[in-house]
């Protein structure tokens, strides 16, 4: 293993939250970051004349995904640089942190940024596929934390008041891809995967924005192509801050920073995507590029448990969307249009099938989410496909809004019996 720095521990007040209300969903994969809902039911078709509640023109484009507490709906869209793909003035990038009354479809409040710092130029192949606003916001009901990228990490109270302003890294990769990763919550801290920018793990505190601990390797190396958010996992009497980076997975300890184990992986190349998934006593990490593949471990343990804790690798991976873990089995849907379940305890393939679409491929960089019994999941470019949640596939249903051909990339939303989903345009709210 390549030598650790320290990481940097400095004073905090901790702040203690429990978890989510099931109305809420609070961040990037909901309550517990799997895609994972309990107790919803939403519509299996819809459309632009079927169980769609509401739709709202956004003022901008961009891939960061609806998060929501009670009547409240949060995400970011950006303007001006970027949005005509055509050359222009980066000074002019702007972005955007809206508020939207779930009820109504109607914005409540609208928070303009003017970027910071020196944006990766739009062009080539990453900033295009994604745009600048990327990270999806978490909230704990009290406020709302929101990654801009070269801009920093800001907390605003739930009326739109900015609270604190704290700066992150303002490197740029080697691809100059742009940033991805969005904030985690967990225990009065705000956790960021800042390897992009700043070559750093980053822990602030939630109340004032001040560093609690940052951790950094010691050589940055590939670990610039880790895109992941990192996800915490359960462990015995203790939690862990998981994240895969190329050819490797680290486990932080969240309070106080520091490596509690690590392991080696094949699953690397050129980048790293997918969130960690932990489910019954094993965690699950994919990634990788061009060739894909991935890992499962047994939760838990101490230093190198790259053999100790193996449990099988697998040459199929998502690529860029992070899979869904339901009774035993691992659910995604891939950039080929194929839908794939592995067995989750032998990573053997159950079926990898392709999806009937009405006209073209569909390519999949949303993660899925699991809703009454059904895997959804949003396609860039031919709506959205739903399977059952069953190891035997058959797919339910295709849905499109036929007026919107702009690009969907982030992932989906529900609460309260209602799905929301963005694209490039629109937020949209379906429920019957």
């Amino acid at each position: 293993m390549r030598l650790w720095l320290l990481p940097s521990i400095l004073a905090w007040g901790l702040v203690i939250t429990g978890y989510a209300a099931p109305k809420n969903w609070p961040q990037w994969r909901g309550p517990n970051g799997d895609g994972i809902t309990q107790n919803e039911s939403v519509p299996t078709n819809w459309g632009e004349s079927k169980n769609l509640k509401w739709k709202l023109k956004l003022p901008g484009p961009g891939a960061s995904s609806p998060i929501i507490w009670g009547n409240q709906l949060f995400l970011t869209c950006y303007s001006g640089y970027g949005v005509s793909k055509a050359n222009g003035d980066l000074r002019s990038l702007m972005r955007h942190v809206v508020c939207v009354d779930t009820k109504t479809g109607k914005i409540q409040w609208q928070k303009d940024i003017k970027a910071q710092g020196n944006e990766d130029q739009y062009g080539g192949m990453g900033v295009p596929e994604h745009g600048y606003s990327t990270a999806t916001p978490a909230t704990d009901g009290k406020a709302v934390y929101v990654y801009l990228g070269k801009t920093g990490l800001i907390a605003f109270d739930l009326n739109g008041r900015e609270i604190w302003r704290a700066a992150t890294g303002i490197d740029s990769s080697r691809k100059r891809w742009g940033a991805s990763a969005s904030p985690v919550l967990y225990e009065g801290k705000v956790f960021l995967n800042d390897l992009l920018r700043g070559h750093q793990i980053l822990a602030l505190n939630k109340t004032n924005g001040k560093v609690a601990w940052k951790w950094s390797p010691s050589d940055i190396g590939g670990y610039q192509d880790s895109y992941a958010t990192p996800t915490l996992v359960r462990s015995g009497d203790r939690n862990d801050l998981v994240l895969a980076v190329s050819r490797e997975i680290w486990a932080f300890d969240p309070e106080k920073g520091g490596i509690n184990w690590y392991a080696y992986t094949d699953v690397g190349g050129s980048n790293v995507s997918p969130s960690v998934i932990a489910d019954n006593g094993a965690l699950y990490a994919f990634g990788g590029y061009p060739r894909q593949s991935g890992v499962a471990l047994k939760i838990g343990g101490k230093g190198d448990i790259s053999e100790s804790h193996k449990l099988w690798t697998a040459t199929r991976s998502p690529y860029v969307p992070s899979p869904l873990y339901y009774e035993n089995h691992l659910y995604w849907m891939d950039r080929s249009g194929y839908a794939v379940c592995l067995n989750a305890k032998t990573g053997q393939e159950v079926f990898r099938e392709r999806l009937t679409s009405r006209n073209r491929t569909p390519k999949f960089y949303a993660s899925p989410v699991f809703v009454n019994g059904k895997v959804i999941s949003i396609s860039r470019n031919a709506g959205a496909f739903i399977i059952e949640a069953k190891p035997k596939f058959k797919q339910l249903a295709q849905n499109e809004f036929a007026g919107d051909r702009s690009v969907f990339n982030a992932s989906p939303a529900v609460a309260n019996n209602r799905l929301y989903l963005r694209s490039d345009t629109h937020l949209y709210c379906i429920g019957e």
